[in-house]
């Protein structure tokens, strides 16, 4: 099974992009992925290097790859393909549709309301999602699995399993630049890890970003990473 691919984007199109991998010795080959249809996916110049952490679904007459910037996300699309109902389309289509963090906050504070208003999810899916993720992703949170700060941002931050509300599928700017930095710096080729510390320091120390857009954090952090 394919678990990672590090390549140079070869083409590109909604929701699937083509990952040229070079031999040293000369040749190529292409490697077609699917992957969210979402602004964080977009962008990209063709020739540039680009990163996906990949799920391979085999079917009797296909070899499907479902590419994602971060083993967070990709875990959380295996989240969703455990919920009876969700195949590898649909849950494609739900991370286009809505970020991570707050799908999570969603599941975990059981606002199903929210949910049908994501495309292609009717009351009993939102119900199935909730019913059968919500011990999942904070089990899978303990296990390192899935970021804590995910689970945080719908307990308050106090990681007790005590959910607060969340009236609409949103999350704060700085929020949203953090986590875009994170994923263009990731595709880049920089670990996650070292990225995530990273932006973390710098929102937690350096006041000009908060209101700052992604580009103003990913300039920011390249000075440190290069």
């Amino acid at each position: 099974m394919i678990h990672y691919l590090n390549g140079k984007l070869f083409e590109t199109d909604d929701g699937a992009s083509t990952v040229n991998i070079e031999f040293p010795g000369g040749g190529a080959i292409g490697y077609r992925v699917a992957h969210p249809n979402s602004a964080r996916y977009s962008g990209w110049l063709i020739g540039q290097t680009i990163s996906f952490y990949i799920h391979s679904h085999v079917r009797e007459d296909a070899f499907d790859l479902y590419g994602f910037l971060s083993s967070f996300e990709r875990e959380l699309f295996l989240t969703l393909l455990s919920v009876n109902g969700i195949g590898p389309k649909g849950g494609l289509s739900i991370l286009t549709q809505i970020d991570p963090e707050t799908l999570v906050q969603l599941v975990m504070t059981g606002d199903k309301d929210s949910l049908t208003k994501v495309p292609g999810v009717g009351k009993k899916t939102a119900e199935r999602l909730v019913l059968e993720l919500t011990d999942t992703i904070q089990k899978k949170v303990k296990a390192g699995k899935l970021p804590q700060e995910w689970l945080f941002a719908a307990t308050g931050g106090s990681g007790s399993g005590k959910t607060k509300s969340v009236s609409t599928p949103t999350l704060a700017g700085a929020h949203v630049a953090f986590l875009e930095a994170k994923d263009a710096l990731v595709s880049l080729g920089y670990r996650e890890a070292q990225v995530t510390d990273l932006l973390k320091r710098f929102r937690d120390s350096e006041e000009e970003l908060k209101d700052a857009p992604s580009s103003a954090w990913i300039k920011r952090a390249l000075k440190e990473l290069r």
